[in-house]
């Protein structure tokens, strides 16, 4: 994989807290500016796009394991706070459909964080961009907006946030309730994390729509996009206000999971959510690829809530758990962690044999060559042992750098042609999954030596921390 995708796996969401004193607020000025429209050609995997099952979105969404459940247990009710206004809750009323059930939302609207804007819209070939209101802090923005199609036809559409010079100050589409900009209205909301440290943020940046459409047939599973229209809306960011916003909680303490340490630094609770700092020790056995449902407990005894990580963020080398936010009156935080998933790191080294679709050597029995490798494609089958096992957060990763059989370096690249469930395997209970890369033109010799830098070990084991008393 590429560097850049290997970073990604350690990435996404996260939300609010239970305390944090009054957090300073942001001032937004928006203006108005007409949008400039730019055709751009990308490349999407039909998967990548519409199956959360394929690879190439699980290795940058997913990471714990989670739960099959609510992301909180035993909620706990909150009134709003006293610094929700008649004013705030006027507009959010347009919203309450589709961002009244989230956690973070409802937390930073009842701490008086979100702010309403005007002026702040702008224009491109009948799609009518606005951002109506704003919540940003040191690690990310959550804005909620209204998009006008006025075209007969639905678009697809994404958000991002740039700077004026059209940089990605995002590290991605965290969550967002995006799906169609249907004729009419769409109104939506979006958080989006820093890429780089707050400090290197500019005040002036924009909210920039994408309208893409599909261009030609599919070729090998894969559909080709190109945007056609953008609109761009400018928003201004006051950088102190920024930089005094949130709470931050200094642990600098050690939890020891499964005999692996993970070192918790700074826990950091804004209006974008809790993000817990976290490093794995070099002097580990085991390579943790990702923490086993990883979530905080507020409160204490029978009655208390617990919020899950949906994933973690890496900014500048400093590693994040990210999680959503509470409703909760300040009180007990907890974190817990039930296992990590992760391999000794003896056992990461992959030796296959293309030619005779043989594994030599691997983490385990799991593991098998599929049919349909050969000496230009590697195609490795992961048998899962349930529908709700690790495989279903955490994928068969490989090194993009491997050796052949006479120590020559090669490239591999991940192939999104290969189905992520072979259909020959589609109708039985537990399907494997399929994880397939290229590996060039040229006969290699064999055997070839590859290193795993993702797979779905579980290792079961229970770690408590106190946050806060």
């Amino acid at each position: 994989m590429a560097t850049n995708e290997e970073t990604l796996l350690k990435e996404y969401y996260h939300s609010l807290s239970a305390q944090a004193d009054e957090i300073a607020e942001l001032k937004l000025n928006a203006a108005i500016r007409m949008g400039m429209a730019r055709s751009r050609k990308v490349t999407l995997s039909l998967r990548a796009r519409y199956v959360l099952g394929s690879v190439a979105v699980l290795a940058i969404l997913l990471l714990f394991v989670f739960p099959w459940g609510s992301d909180a247990l035993k909620p706990r009710s909150a009134a709003l706070g006293s610094q929700v206004t008649a004013q705030d809750m006027k507009w959010f009323e347009a919203y309450s459909k589709v961002a009244g059930s989230d956690s973070t939302v409802t937390s930073a609207l009842a701490a008086g964080l979100i702010k309403p804007v005007s002026g702040a819209t702008a224009e491109t070939d009948g799609y009518i961009l606005t951002v109506e209101a704003v919540a940003a802090d040191r690690m990310g923005i959550l804005f909620f907006y209204k998009l006008e199609n006025k075209n007969v036809k639905a678009s697809d559409y994404s958000l991002s946030v740039t700077t004026v010079a059209d940089i990605e100050l995002g590290l991605g589409t965290y969550f967002s309730n995006n799906s169609k900009a249907v004729s009419g209205v769409t109104r939506g909301y979006q958080k989006v994390l820093w890429n780089r440290n707050y400090t290197k943020l500019p005040e002036r940046m924009a909210v920039k729509l994408s309208v893409v459409g599909p261009v030609g047939g599919v070729v090998d599973g894969i559909q080709r996009f190109e945007t056609n229209n953008e609109v761009y809306v400018p928003i201004t960011i006051e950088q102190n206000a920024v930089a005094r916003s949130g709470e931050t909680v200094s642990i600098n303490r050690t939890m020891e999971i499964a005999g692996q340490d993970v070192e918790i630094g700074d826990v950091y609770i804004a209006a974008t959510g809790i993000y817990v700092e976290t490093a794995y020790s070099p002097q580990n056995s085991v390579e943790i690829f990702g923490l086993n449902s990883p979530h905080i407990r507020l409160g204490g005894g029978n009655d208390y809530t617990a919020l899950y990580s949906k994933g973690s963020i890496n900014v500048e080398g400093k590693q994040y758990l990210v999680f959503p936010g509470s409703e909760l009156s300040p009180g007990t935080m907890k974190l817990q962690i039930d296992g990590v998933v992760g391999l000794e790191k003896s056992a990461q080294e992959l030796i296959v044999d293309t030619d005779k679709k043989q594994i030599i050597k691997g983490p385990d029995d799991r593991l098998r060559l599929a049919a349909g490798s050969n000496t230009h494609s590697l195609i490795l089958e992961y048998q899962r042992p349930s529908n709700k096992s690790a495989a279903n957060t955490a994928n068969v990763i490989l090194d993009q750098t491997f050796k052949d059989g006479a120590g020559k370096l090669h490239t591999a690249t991940y192939n999104p042609a290969v189905p992520h469930i072979d259909t020959a395997h589609a109708n039985e209970k537990v399907p494997p999954f399929q994880y397939a890369y290229k590996l060039g033109t040229a006969e290699l010799p064999q055997p070839l030596t590859f290193k795993i830098i993702s797979y779905p070990n579980l290792i079961k084991d229970k770690a408590e921390l106190t946050l806060r008393k």
